[in-house]
C-alpha cells in the first residue's frame, strides 16, 4: 500500500495568477470581454454585469494559470453572459427545429491563425449589426466557437439546447460569417484598386 503515498511535489503556486493579476487582466481586456459579452447578451448593461460576475467568480475560485489567464477570462465571461441570457437563447431553439446543415465545412475547427482573424472580424464588427443579423442562439454559438474554440457538443452542453438546433444555428452563423468575410475581401480589393 505504500505506492499510494508518493512524494510528488504540490503544484507550483507561482504558476497561478494572483488576485491583482486577475483584476488587471479583466481591466486590461475589458474591451474584448465586453464585446464578447455584448454579442451574446445584446445589451451593454447586461454585458457589463457579466464581466463583473466573471471577475468575481475567478477571484473566488481556484486561481487559473498565469499563462492561460486571458483564455480563462474569455471563457468565464462568455459563461456568465450565457447564464444571464439563457432564456432568450433557449427561446431560439424552436426556430431551428426542422432545419438541417449540409455544409461539412461548418463542423471543422479553424486553425489558430484563421480563428484569430475571425475573432478580430467579429470584435471589430459593429455589434449592433451583428445583433440584428443573428439571433441570440447564433451569436452565442459564434462567440463560443471563435473565442474559446468550443465544439458543437460543447455548445449543446453550455447552451442547453438540442444538438439539431445547435447544428442548424451554427450553419446560419457560419453562413453569415462567410458572407462577411467575402464582403470584407471585396471591399479590401476595391480599396487597393483605387
Amino acid at each position: 500500500m505504500s505506492w499510494f503515498h508518493t512524494n510528488t511535489p504540490a503544484a507550483d503556486a507561482s504558476n497561478h495568477a494572483s488576485p491583482a493579476e486577475i483584476v488587471s487582466c479583466f481591466q486590461e481586456h475589458r474591451g474584448l470581454l465586453g464585446k464578447l459579452a455584448v454579442l451574446i447578451t445584446g445589451d451593454r448593461a447586461t454585458a457589463d454585469q457579466a464581466i463583473v460576475k466573471a471577475c468575481e467568480i475567478t477571484l473566488q475560485g481556484n486561481s487559473p494559470f498565469r499563462n492561460w489567464l486571458l483564455e480563462w477570462a474569455k471563457a468565464v465571461t462568455i459563461t456568465s453572459a450565457i447564464s444571464q441570457h439563457a432564456e432568450a437563447i433557449c427561446c431560439c431553439e424552436a426556430t431551428y427545429k426542422d432545419r438541417l446543415c449540409g455544409h461539412a465545412e461548418h463542423s471543422w475547427q479553424e486553425d489558430p491563425e484563421e480563428r484569430a482573424a475571425i475573432l478580430d472580424l467579429i470584435v471589430q464588427a459593429d455589434a449592433q449589426d451583428l445583433i440584428v443579423a443573428l439571433d441570440p442562439l447564433c451569436r452565442a454559438i459564434l462567440v463560443l466557437k471563435v473565442a474559446i474554440r468550443s465544439s458543437i457538443q460543447d455548445c449543446v452542453f453550455r447552451l442547453n439546447v438540442s444538438p439539431a438546433a445547435v447544428l442548424a444555428a451554427n450553419c446560419h452563423a457560419m453562413t453569415w460569417l462567410d458572407h462577411c468575410r467575402v464582403k470584407l475581401l471585396d471591399e479590401h480589393k476595391v480599396s487597393h484598386a483605387l
